[in-house]
């Protein structure tokens, strides 16, 4: 039986949370003896791959070779960027790994809750309920970029003729999305918040392939008792809520950091709070994890599922519209004595130690089934 050859489309050049789980993807393959590669999307041809990932063994081939045992693995955020691979592969030999939810050009994706049949906010046999008063969600976050949902569009109709094109191509981009789904392709997740999204709103059954944070090596960067970061990019439509309230306590954004800067900075941080709206199972709580911070929770998209944050109840808080009235006493009482924290997420931090070892035996499963499909 021929051997499975995965093509893994990408934005190479970008420096972000996806495109590093799609080079650790390629590079695990290719260390089981799997031939697999890199390919760019559409709009990406050309670029050379950033430096960061030159740990990875993940070869870039410009483009994806024509034969019968090739297969596509392609994100959920561009499908239409992937049109000629897709047109010309086997729905059998198509994978789509859903790394986040959000950021899918599909309208009742980019507007899914994890509060919509994703899982549970708290561990089995908890007698903690979710409060009934949960906040509209914001969604200014999702909103941004410039792959711009087609409800957002509608309302602009009319305001401008340079903004057609824009409003064009996105609606086609959400047309386009829309059929893949509707044709009998396999598709993964990398949460359980990503695996309820696919259940229950296309009835579609999915794998769980979490990437994982690189094991931290030793930061030399002494913790800072009033430190407290955030994701710059997730967090900056609420942080202003936490500053108001603790007016001496120093929140520094994680933005425009390589990975060095990163690490340090969560190294050096007291807690890691987290209040953006995670579309999958964000890196940045674990990467703290790796570093021994603690982080406090804001349960937004993949954040509310139990299952993708273990945190302990005390340090996840639902987003009702006085969230941080209930969570800035909390910072403020772990500040002055982190050992409550550190202890409740030990077990948090083994978790998530254990992610290259569920990850490792899920891309086994994987390997497996694409074999057995030819």
């Amino acid at each position: 039986m021929p051997q499975p050859k995965f093509y893994v489309a990408a934005p190479i050049g970008d420096r972000t949370g996806g495109p590093e789980a799609l080079a650790l993807l390629v590079d695990s393959m290719r260390k089981k003896g799997v031939e697999a590669y890199l390919i760019p999307l559409r709009n990406f041809r050309g670029r050379d791959q950033h430096p960061e990932y030159a740990k990875f063994d993940a070869p870039v081939l410009q483009e994806m070779p024509d034969h019968p045992d090739a297969h596509l693995v392609i994100g959920e955020v561009s499908p239409i960027e992937s049109r000629k691979e897709l047109n010309r592969t086997a729905d059998s030999h198509i994978w789509m790994l859903w790394l986040s939810v959000n950021n899918s050009p599909i309208p009742t994706a980019r507007y899914y809750k994890g509060t919509e049949t994703a899982g549970s906010m708290f561990p089995a046999g908890s007698e903690s309920v979710v409060p009934a008063d949960l906040w509209p969600y914001d969604d200014k976050e999702i909103d941004l970029g410039s792959w711009r949902n087609w409800r957002e569009a509608r309302k602009r109709k009319g305001e401008s003729i340079a903004q057609l094109p824009a409003v064009g191509v996105e609606a086609v981009s959400i047309r386009y999305a829309e059929s893949l789904m509707k044709r009998n392709i396999n598709f993964g997740t990398q949460s359980h918040y990503g695996q309820g999204f696919l259940r229950s709103t296309f009835d579609r059954d999915s794998f769980i392939l979490t990437d994982y944070p690189q094991p931290a090596a030793s930061v030399d960067a002494p913790r800072e008792r009033n430190v407290v970061s955030y994701n710059g990019y997730k967090g900056q439509w609420k942080i202003d809520d936490l500053r108001r309230r603790l007016p001496e306590v120093d929140f520094v954004p994680i933005e425009k950091m390589s990975f060095d800067q990163v690490r340090e900075t969560l190294a050096r941080s007291s807690i890691y709070v987290e209040i953006g709206n995670l579309p999958g199972r964000d890196r940045l709580p674990r990467e703290a994890a790796n570093l021994g911070t603690p982080t406090i929770l804001l349960s937004r998209g993949s954040g509310y599922c139990w299952a993708d944050f273990p945190l302990g109840e005390r340090y996840r808080f639902a987003y009702t519209e006085d969230w941080a009235d209930h969570m800035a006493p909390v910072i403020a009482e772990t500040l002055a004595d982190t050992s409550e924290i550190n202890a409740t997420q030990a077990d948090f931090r083994a978790w998530v130690a254990g992610e290259p070892e569920r990850y490792d035996q899920a891309l086994d499963a994987w390997l497996e089934r694409a074999h057995q499909i030819g």
